[in-house]
């Protein structure tokens, strides 16, 4: 096994926070939620400042993990967070959609490599 670095990876950069968005999904419209996510959610939120880093399924296919940051603290990140689920641009993509996600599991996390 490879040894981690001492301390937290980008330490000695500009503070940044980072979200893992986990969501468990209906697996007959995940085809369907990953376009939605690439062509209509992520670049409306790259164009308010957050940075989607990776994005990651799971084998069995219903379950979906991606990870968004966003420089400055978690309190920033969080108003930030709070003003994009409350912009009617979210309201307009959102508007009609099925219900891709059955279950979320949202939480900062620190990137150790």
């Amino acid at each position: 096994m490879t040894e981690l670095p001492e301390g937290i990876a980008g330490a000695e950069q500009a503070q940044r926070t980072t979200m893992m968005r986990r969501y468990t999904t209906d697996p007959e419209l995940l085809d369907e939620f990953v376009q939605f996510l690439r062509s209509e959610v992520f670049p409306a939120r790259e164009a308010r400042g957050f940075t989607v880093e990776s994005v990651w399924l799971s084998a069995e296919k219903d379950e979906l993990t991606w990870f968004v940051s966003r420089p400055g603290s978690r309190e920033e990140f969080e108003q930030a967070e709070k003003e994009w689920e409350e912009s009617e641009e979210r309201a307009r993509i959102f508007a009609g959609r099925p219900a891709f996600v059955l279950g979320k599991d949202i939480r900062p996390v620190t990137r150790l490599r």
